[in-house]
């Protein structure tokens, strides 16, 4: 026997009740829990962060692959750096990327062990400038300026 399930189909309708949104998600796929909510949420996290932020090749940064580093807004996570793996110089739609905290873990797609280095390091040199533009308390030009390569 097959049920039939009706999820809200408008966002407006799931952000005037998320509850009942996530009741319908659940009748539809039972075995949706918290970490499929929380992988559905670093995706929705990851795909936000492109909205506000600039990028640096690796004449800026040092780092091989081209950086992108975001301000805080409209994010609902804590700082990181978004790095384009493939093709490394540059972001597609269609490309791979990464994410790494401000901490140096890796958290969002495959980053090798030099390129964590590389990053850690640019991380490491530049953690003042990169939270003051994360914080928003400076402007792409003053972070471009003040961004020291590795």
């Amino acid at each position: 026997m097959t049920a039939t399930v009706t999820i809200p189909s408008s966002a407006a309708e799931v952000i005037a009740d998320p509850a009942e949104f996530l009741r319908a998600l659940r009748a539809g796929m039972p075995d949706f829990d918290y970490g499929a909510a929380a992988a559905l949420a670093d995706a929705l996290a990851e795909e936000e962060m492109l909205g506000e932020m600039v990028s640096f090749t690796s004449t800026v940064t040092g780092i091989h692959n081209t950086v992108f580093i975001s301000t805080k807004a409209g994010v609902r996570r804590g700082p990181r750096l978004k790095l384009a793996v493939n093709p490394p110089t540059h972001f597609r739609a269609d490309g791979e990327t990464a994410s790494v905290t401000f901490e140096g873990t890796a958290v969002a797609g495959h980053v090798s062990s030099g390129l964590l280095r590389q990053v850690q390091a640019f991380i490491e040199l530049n953690r003042a400038v990169l939270l003051d533009y994360w914080e928003q308390r400076i402007s792409t030009d003053e972070l471009r300026e003040r961004l020291r390569p590795i």
